[in-house]
């Protein structure tokens, strides 16, 4: 993948993620899609997932930024691969996102609710799916490449 691209694609998800939670946090409160399954919710979220290191923002932020320079150098070394830049790119433009709103905010904004099964989900926001797609396809391709390797 071209570095150009890279920017743009990781440029256009931050922006993107940035937007949809500004709409979230003026226009949406508790809003039923689909009845006893999926709902928009507008929640502050100080900590991480599952709302673990609540009130320790800069201990997030401080991680974030190692996590910010680890996903770029590898950015850097693996760009031609294209699904490996793909990955990563998802990664930071998800991290990117939840980063500028820590840092600006001191939270994160997360809007998708689902319930499953009687149990409540998480609620989460693009930025975490963007984060979590893109370490899953960083770990099959690495994985593949394991197999292959080992097949050889």
């Amino acid at each position: 993948m071209k570095k150009n691209n890279i920017v743009i694609l990781v440029t256009f998800l931050v922006i993107v993620d940035l937007v949809i939670k500004y709409l979230v946090k003026s226009y949406v409160d508790n809003i039923v899609i689909i009845k006893n399954f999926f709902s928009l919710k507008y929640v502050l979220n100080d900590g991480a997932a599952f709302s673990l290191f609540s009130n320790r923002t800069y201990l997030l932020i401080i991680i974030a930024l190692v996590c910010l320079v680890f996903i770029i150098y590898e950015l850097k070394n693996n760009f031609q691969d294209k699904v490996l830049a793909l990955g990563y790119s998802l990664v930071l433009g998800g991290l990117l996102g939840n980063f500028i709103d820590r840092l600006v905010d001191g939270y994160i904004i997360d809007y998708l609710s689902f319930k499953i099964f009687n149990y409540n989900y998480p609620i989460f926001n693009l930025a975490d799916i963007l984060i979590v797609g893109g370490i899953f396809i960083v770990l099959i391709k690495e994985i593949r490449g394991v197999y292959n390797e080992n097949r050889s």
